[in-house]
């Protein structure tokens, strides 16, 4: 299912949840927390795994099959790995599950996903509060991001909008 878990293992499909495979990818640079999520942790001849996922601070189970959204010709729609691993596409079929269904999944804020898929609070910083902007004006971002990245703490950002094109 997994050999190696990496950030590059990612590609989006034409789901707009590129918010959500950003929170993956910066999961990904520690596979271990990749992995925790997994109950089902190898491929199996029935196609069903068990993933856990955080939601309201509260872990769920979630049960998913192998059966994937596919173009007529052959490849999946929306996520997609980039060998033959089997994490990323069940990963966000579970996210999609536990919210209702992919197109649920279509938009969001990094920081929302990476609670859901750690259990960990989050923060979040926006350039259009006045805060962030003296921060970044005097430095003080950047020392922060350092800080935070020297500290082990997993980053991700974002751009606000809607993604319109990939739909």
């Amino acid at each position: 299912m997994f050999s190696v878990i990496e950030p590059n293992d990612i590609k989006q499909g034409l789901l707009g949840n590129c918010w959500f495979l950003c929170a993956v990818a910066s999961l990904a640079e520690r596979p271990a927390l990749v992995e925790r999520i997994f109950v089902t942790k190898q491929y199996n001849e029935q196609g069903v795994y068990e993933l856990r996922l955080c939601k309201n601070g509260e872990w769920k189970n979630i049960i998913v099959d192998d059966y994937f959204p596919c173009y007529p010709n052959g490849g999946p729609i929306f996520s997609r790995s980039n060998g033959n691993e089997l994490w990323v596409l069940l990963l966000e079929k579970a996210y999609a599950k536990l919210h209702g269904g992919y197109k649920a999944i279509s938009g969001g804020i990094p920081f929302e996903a990476m609670m859901d898929l750690t259990g960990t609070p989050t923060m979040s910083l926006s350039f259009e509060d006045e805060k962030v902007k003296n921060m970044v004006h005097s430095g003080k971002l950047w020392d922060l991001i350092v800080h935070f990245d020297e500290e082990g703490y997993l980053l991700a950002g974002g751009t606000p909008g809607e993604d319109k094109m990939t739909e």
